[in-house]
Protein backbone atom coordinates (compact mmCIF):
# COMPACT_ATOMS: atom_id res chain seq x y z
CA UNK A 1 0.00 0.00 0.00
CA UNK A 2 2.88 2.30 0.73
CA UNK A 3 4.01 2.04 -2.89
CA UNK A 4 0.54 2.77 -4.20
CA UNK A 5 0.23 5.83 -1.98
CA UNK A 6 3.51 7.17 -3.29
CA UNK A 7 2.34 6.68 -6.86
CA UNK A 8 -0.88 8.52 -6.07
CA UNK A 9 1.00 11.32 -4.36
CA UNK A 10 3.34 11.66 -7.33
CA UNK A 11 0.41 11.72 -9.74
CA UNK A 12 -1.30 14.38 -7.62
CA UNK A 13 1.90 16.38 -7.34
CA UNK A 14 2.38 16.24 -11.10
CA UNK A 15 -1.24 17.23 -11.60
CA UNK A 16 -0.89 20.16 -9.19
CA UNK A 17 2.31 21.22 -10.92
CA UNK A 18 0.65 21.06 -14.34
CA UNK A 19 -2.39 22.90 -13.01
CA UNK A 20 -0.22 25.59 -11.49
CA UNK A 21 1.69 25.88 -14.76
CA UNK A 22 -1.56 26.16 -16.70
CA UNK A 23 -2.89 28.75 -14.25
CA UNK A 24 0.34 30.74 -14.47
CA UNK A 25 0.23 30.57 -18.26
CA UNK A 26 -3.40 31.59 -18.26
CA UNK A 27 -2.70 34.47 -15.89
CA UNK A 28 0.21 35.57 -18.06
CA UNK A 29 -1.96 35.45 -21.16
CA UNK A 30 -4.73 37.28 -19.34
CA UNK A 31 -2.31 39.94 -18.16
CA UNK A 32 -1.00 40.28 -21.70
CA UNK A 33 -4.51 40.55 -23.08
CA UNK A 34 -5.42 43.13 -20.44
CA UNK A 35 -2.23 45.09 -21.08
CA UNK A 36 -2.85 45.00 -24.84
CA UNK A 37 -6.44 46.02 -24.24
CA UNK A 38 -5.35 48.91 -22.04
CA UNK A 39 -2.80 49.95 -24.67
CA UNK A 40 -5.40 49.83 -27.42
CA UNK A 41 -7.91 51.59 -25.18
CA UNK A 42 -5.40 54.35 -24.47
CA UNK A 43 -4.65 54.60 -28.18
CA UNK A 44 -8.36 54.82 -28.94
CA UNK A 45 -8.80 57.40 -26.19
CA UNK A 46 -5.99 59.53 -27.63
CA UNK A 47 -7.45 59.18 -31.13
CA UNK A 48 -10.87 60.21 -29.83
CA UNK A 49 -9.39 63.17 -27.94
CA UNK A 50 -7.38 64.26 -30.99
CA UNK A 51 -10.43 63.93 -33.20
CA UNK A 52 -12.47 65.88 -30.68
CA UNK A 53 -9.80 68.61 -30.49
CA UNK A 54 -9.62 68.81 -34.29
CA UNK A 55 -13.40 68.93 -34.60
CA UNK A 56 -13.65 71.56 -31.88
CA UNK A 57 -10.95 73.69 -33.53
CA UNK A 58 -12.62 73.42 -36.92
CA UNK A 59 -15.95 74.35 -35.36
CA UNK A 60 -14.34 77.29 -33.54
CA UNK A 61 -12.79 78.57 -36.77
CA UNK A 62 -16.07 78.10 -38.61
CA UNK A 63 -18.02 79.97 -35.93
CA UNK A 64 -15.47 82.81 -35.92
CA UNK A 65 -15.55 83.01 -39.73
CA UNK A 66 -19.34 83.10 -39.77
CA UNK A 67 -19.42 85.69 -36.98
CA UNK A 68 -16.87 87.86 -38.80
CA UNK A 69 -18.81 87.56 -42.05
CA UNK A 70 -22.11 88.37 -40.35
CA UNK A 71 -20.44 91.33 -38.68
CA UNK A 72 -19.21 92.66 -42.03
CA UNK A 73 -22.65 92.11 -43.56
CA UNK A 74 -24.31 93.95 -40.68
CA UNK A 75 -21.85 96.83 -41.01
CA UNK A 76 -22.39 97.01 -44.76
CA UNK A 77 -26.17 96.96 -44.29
CA UNK A 78 -25.90 99.77 -41.74
CA UNK A 79 -23.78 101.86 -44.12
CA UNK A 80 -26.18 101.25 -47.00
CA UNK A 81 -29.07 102.31 -44.76
CA UNK A 82 -27.17 105.50 -43.86
CA UNK A 83 -26.53 106.24 -47.54
CA UNK A 84 -30.18 105.64 -48.37
CA UNK A 85 -31.18 108.00 -45.58
CA UNK A 86 -28.71 110.61 -46.86
CA UNK A 87 -30.20 110.52 -50.37
CA UNK A 88 -33.76 110.60 -49.00
CA UNK A 89 -32.83 113.59 -46.86
CA UNK A 90 -31.28 115.31 -49.88
CA UNK A 91 -34.51 114.77 -51.82
CA UNK A 92 -36.56 116.21 -48.96
CA UNK A 93 -34.26 119.23 -48.70
CA UNK A 94 -34.58 119.88 -52.44
CA UNK A 95 -38.36 119.84 -52.12
CA UNK A 96 -38.22 122.36 -49.25
CA UNK A 97 -36.03 124.94 -51.03
CA UNK A 98 -37.19 128.55 -50.98
CA UNK A 99 -38.84 129.81 -54.16
CA UNK A 100 -35.88 131.77 -55.65
CA UNK A 101 -33.45 128.88 -55.14
CA UNK A 102 -35.97 126.32 -56.40
CA UNK A 103 -36.71 128.37 -59.52
CA UNK A 104 -33.00 128.79 -60.18
CA UNK A 105 -32.53 125.00 -60.22
CA UNK A 106 -35.63 124.42 -62.39
CA UNK A 107 -34.50 127.12 -64.83
CA UNK A 108 -31.08 125.48 -65.21
CA UNK A 109 -32.66 122.05 -65.74
CA UNK A 110 -35.08 123.39 -68.33
CA UNK A 111 -32.43 125.25 -70.32
CA UNK A 112 -30.25 122.14 -70.30
CA UNK A 113 -32.94 119.60 -71.21
CA UNK A 114 -35.21 121.44 -73.66
CA UNK A 115 -34.75 120.15 -77.21
CA UNK A 116 -37.39 121.77 -79.43
CA UNK A 117 -38.44 124.66 -77.21
CA UNK A 118 -42.11 123.77 -77.65
CA UNK A 119 -42.38 121.02 -75.05
CA UNK A 120 -44.89 120.74 -72.24
CA UNK A 121 -43.49 121.28 -68.76
CA UNK A 122 -45.44 118.98 -66.43
CA UNK A 123 -45.37 119.72 -62.71
CA UNK A 124 -47.26 118.38 -59.71
CA UNK A 125 -49.93 120.47 -57.93
CA UNK A 126 -47.49 120.92 -55.02
CA UNK A 127 -45.24 123.07 -57.26
CA UNK A 128 -47.85 125.28 -58.91
CA UNK A 129 -46.97 128.22 -56.65
CA UNK A 130 -43.25 127.92 -57.42
CA UNK A 131 -43.29 127.02 -61.10
CA UNK A 132 -45.82 129.51 -62.41
CA UNK A 133 -46.87 130.62 -65.91
CA UNK A 134 -44.90 133.81 -65.32
CA UNK A 135 -41.80 131.75 -64.51
CA UNK A 136 -42.21 129.66 -67.69
CA UNK A 137 -42.61 132.91 -69.64
CA UNK A 138 -39.21 134.04 -68.31
CA UNK A 139 -37.64 130.75 -69.36
CA UNK A 140 -39.15 131.11 -72.85
CA UNK A 141 -37.63 134.57 -73.04
CA UNK A 142 -34.21 133.14 -72.17
CA UNK A 143 -34.59 130.40 -74.79
CA UNK A 144 -35.35 133.01 -77.45
CA UNK A 145 -32.36 135.02 -76.26
CA UNK A 146 -30.24 131.94 -77.05
CA UNK A 147 -31.70 131.78 -80.55
CA UNK A 148 -33.97 128.84 -79.72
CA UNK A 149 -37.72 128.47 -79.92
CA UNK A 150 -39.29 129.65 -76.67
CA UNK A 151 -42.74 128.16 -76.64
CA UNK A 152 -42.82 125.99 -73.52
CA UNK A 153 -46.26 125.43 -71.99
CA UNK A 154 -46.98 124.67 -68.34
CA UNK A 155 -49.16 121.67 -67.44
CA UNK A 156 -50.20 120.74 -63.90
CA UNK A 157 -50.87 117.01 -63.47
CA UNK A 158 -51.52 114.97 -60.36
CA UNK A 159 -48.25 113.03 -60.34
CA UNK A 160 -45.98 112.05 -57.42
CA UNK A 161 -42.97 113.90 -58.84
CA UNK A 162 -41.33 114.88 -55.52
CA UNK A 163 -39.99 118.08 -57.06
CA UNK A 164 -38.72 118.85 -60.54
CA UNK A 165 -40.73 118.33 -63.71
CA UNK A 166 -41.44 116.10 -66.69
CA UNK A 167 -40.70 117.38 -70.16
CA UNK A 168 -43.16 116.07 -72.77
CA UNK A 169 -42.59 116.29 -76.49
CA UNK A 170 -44.51 114.34 -79.12
CA UNK A 171 -45.91 111.92 -76.57
CA UNK A 172 -42.47 111.20 -75.13
CA UNK A 173 -41.88 112.02 -71.45
CA UNK A 174 -38.44 112.91 -70.12
CA UNK A 175 -38.39 112.58 -66.35
CA UNK A 176 -36.56 115.46 -64.72
CA UNK A 177 -38.05 115.00 -61.27
CA UNK A 178 -35.57 115.34 -58.43
CA UNK A 179 -36.13 111.69 -57.47
CA UNK A 180 -35.32 110.52 -61.01
CA UNK A 181 -32.25 112.76 -61.24
CA UNK A 182 -30.88 111.52 -57.90
CA UNK A 183 -31.51 107.94 -58.97
CA UNK A 184 -29.66 108.43 -62.26
CA UNK A 185 -26.77 110.22 -60.58
CA UNK A 186 -26.56 107.95 -57.52
CA UNK A 187 -23.74 105.71 -58.81
CA UNK A 188 -21.66 108.81 -59.45
CA UNK A 189 -22.61 110.62 -56.24
CA UNK A 190 -22.51 107.66 -53.84
CA UNK A 191 -18.68 107.50 -53.42
CA UNK A 192 -18.60 111.21 -52.56
CA UNK A 193 -21.46 110.87 -50.07
CA UNK A 194 -19.86 107.74 -48.57
CA UNK A 195 -16.56 109.57 -48.17
CA UNK A 196 -18.37 112.26 -46.17
CA UNK A 197 -20.30 109.76 -44.03
CA UNK A 198 -17.37 107.37 -43.50
CA UNK A 199 -14.22 109.53 -43.79
CA UNK A 200 -11.90 106.95 -42.21
CA UNK A 201 -12.56 104.30 -44.83
CA UNK A 202 -11.07 104.69 -48.28
CA UNK A 203 -13.64 104.04 -50.98
CA UNK A 204 -16.64 104.40 -48.64
CA UNK A 205 -18.61 101.16 -48.83
CA UNK A 206 -16.78 97.85 -48.92
CA UNK A 207 -18.49 94.62 -49.86
CA UNK A 208 -18.65 91.68 -47.48
CA UNK A 209 -16.48 88.72 -48.42
CA UNK A 210 -18.14 85.59 -49.87
CA UNK A 211 -19.27 82.90 -47.40
CA UNK A 212 -16.46 81.13 -45.65
CA UNK A 213 -13.72 83.49 -46.82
Amino acid sequence: MAGAEKIVERILADARQQAEALVAEAEEKAAGIIAQGEKEAEKSRQEILERARTTAEERRRRILTIAELEGRKALLAAKEAMLEEAFNTALQELQKLDVPTYQKIIRSLLLASVQTGSEEVIISPADKDRVTPAFIKEVNRELKGQGREGNLTLVVEDRPLEGGFILRSGGVDINNSFAAILKMQRDELEPEVAAILFPREEGGLKEAAPDGK
